[in-house]
């Protein structure tokens, strides 16, 4: 726990908000406390707290519709809530941006459960923090490839160092897969660079259509494209490989007034704790199965073990 963390408890019953301040001021966090929805979004632009613990069923103002005007703000859109709900009244949906950033225990509250949803809410929220800020530190970089308008390699490697860390400190998995165009040096030969260059930018297309916004797809080479997997295991990221090879393969491709059938040697790796922070390693395995794909004919995904 960090020292200072601040925890606003939002509750109608004044023996409930007390008894949950007391948990989490004796847990070492730092409580602000509010009697109805109207006090509660005036506390938060006072003193902006880590987590709201916010009950439903409050009159005036309800926990959902804090929770909405909560939303509607810059400031407080992204702090994470812990609804407080009764077994004996239903529960809403909840719809955002980042439903993630929600949860829900009900009453009667078990200190222990409190505490546990909190540290799990305010881990998750460090997460989501250092995310964001990475993103914007990226978005100020002009990292974007010319020609396909994808990521560049420069996003990437920002993008592994970031992902890397996460993966040791939280055990979250991480993936990348790399394709590149089989026989490319032979469409360079026969149709010339320029002419090339515009099936790469077709091909982007499609890669790029394939991919949650979670991830990235990046040009990583000439006539190779990486795709950065966030949260995705083994089983997860060959899924993909096979999605994205098997999708090249079924379709057609403008060269000149030629059309073109193309297919990718594709390359898999996850990473693992023994690799280097940088990605460089998970990189390279990730590479050396695609060049065992070219080499056994092409058209084919590959798991670097």
């Amino acid at each position: 726990m960090k020292p200072g963390q601040k925890i606003l408890v939002v509750d109608d019953e004044h023996a409930i908000t007390l008894l949950l301040s007391e948990v989490l001021k004796d847990a070492g966090y730092t409580v602000d406390s509010a009697n109805d929805g109207f006090k509660a979004i005036a506390a938060c632009k006072v003193r902006t707290p880590d987590v709201i613990v916010l009950d439903l069923n409050m009159p005036l103002m309800g926990g959902m519709a804090v929770y909405q005007r909560l939303k509607k703000e810059d400031k407080t859109r992204h702090i994470p809530i812990i609804f407080l709900g009764a077994k004996d009244e239903p529960v809403p949906d909840i719809v955002g941006d980042e439903p993630e950033n929600e949860d829900i225990i009900f009453k009667p509250v078990q200190p222990t459960e409190l505490l546990n949803r909190v540290k799990s809410i305010l881990r998750e929220k460090a997460l989501r923090d250092e995310l964001r800020k990475k993103e914007i530190q990226i978005k100020e970089l002009s990292l974007t490839d010319n020609l396909t308008e994808l990521k560049s390699l420069r996003y990437l490697q920002e993008f592994l160092k970031l992902g890397i860390k996460q993966a040791r400190r939280y055990g979250v998995p991480l993936s990348v897969v790399i394709m590149e165009v089989d026989n490319h040096k032979e469409l360079v030969k026969h149709y010339g660079q320029k002419t090339a260059d515009t099936v790469i930018s077709q091909i982007a297309v499609v890669v790029g259509k394939q991919m949650r916004d979670s991830d990235i797809v990046v040009r990583s080479g000439a006539f190779e494209f990486t795709v950065g997997l966030t949260v995705t295991p083994r089983d997860g990221a060959i899924e993909v490989a096979e999605r994205l090879r098997t999708t090249i393969q079924d379709m057609t491709f403008q060269a000149d007034k030629d059309i073109l059938n193309l297919t990718v040697g594709v390359g898999i790796c996850q990473f693992a704790p023994h690799m280097d922070d940088d990605g460089k390693v998970l990189l390279s395995h990730a590479r050396a199965a695609v060049e065992h794909a070219h080499q056994d004919g092409g058209n084919r995904s590959l798991m670097a073990e």
